[in-house]
């Protein structure tokens, strides 16, 4: 999966690992012994300007269990680049590789590097479609801080392969408990090499959401 200035737009921590869309989480996971390793960056414009970054490693160990790390840092306006957290997480798909329907769980700790913020627990539950070069993706999280209440989120999206190398798509995501901060995001997926591959999206945001962003994530698959 996804997540992410007093008024900035806070979005979930689902989709951390961004390997068919930027917002949206899949159960696309890499085989047994073989695995992605990311690189998140992430621009927030509003009143100022937010950049996140989050590396991360992805490894399957078995062909239907991941594992996954990824850390955060954030840098935001007038501000240097601070070490926010790190998080380890599981990654399980339910069913069959070959089936057109997909169901999968994600199960993550975030720990926070400043010990005035809270740890948080997250549980995403992602399902997922796909016929004929489209592909839709939805996820439903939920996350809970360690000394505060938790939270429920969404997240859904669909693309279309151009060809077999390059795709768009829209990307939508938010919170149940505020209506009013989503963000809707059009998205470019693309596979460079069989190696290499980069996920990009320009959004904007609903109601409270951002004036608009621009996020990216560059994945390499290594076995």
């Amino acid at each position: 999966m996804a997540a992410i200035v007093a008024s900035s737009f806070v979005p979930p921590a689902y989709a951390h690992h961004g390997l068919d869309f930027v917002i949206v989480e899949t159960v696309h996971l890499p085989l047994k012994g073989a695995g992605y390793a990311i690189a998140r960056l992430d621009y927030i414009s509003e009143e100022e300007y937010e950049l996140e970054f989050e590396p991360s490693i992805l490894y399957g160990a078995t062909d239907w269990f991941a594992i996954e790390l990824h850390a955060h840092f954030e840098k935001e306006e007038g501000e240097s680049t601070k070490y926010e957290s790190l998080a380890p997480a599981m990654r399980i798909r339910l069913t069959p590789r070959a089936q057109s329907f997909s169901v999968g769980l994600s199960v993550e700790v975030e720990f926070a590097h400043d010990s005035a913020e809270d740890d948080v627990f997250a549980l995403n539950a992602i399902v997922g479609y796909e016929l004929s070069g489209w592909m839709f993706a939805a996820n439903l999280l939920h996350e809970k801080p360690s000394h505060s209440s938790g939270e429920w989120a969404y997240a859904a999206g669909i693309r279309h392969a151009y060809n077999e190398n390059h795709g768009f798509g829209l990307e939508l995501n938010g919170s149940f408990e505020n209506s009013d901060s989503s963000e809707i995001l059009l998205g470019y997926y693309g596979e460079l090499s069989k190696q290499f591959s980069i996920n990009a999206g320009f959004g904007t945001g609903l109601g409270d959401g951002p004036d608009w962003s621009v996020r990216t994530a560059f994945i390499w698959n290594f076995r």
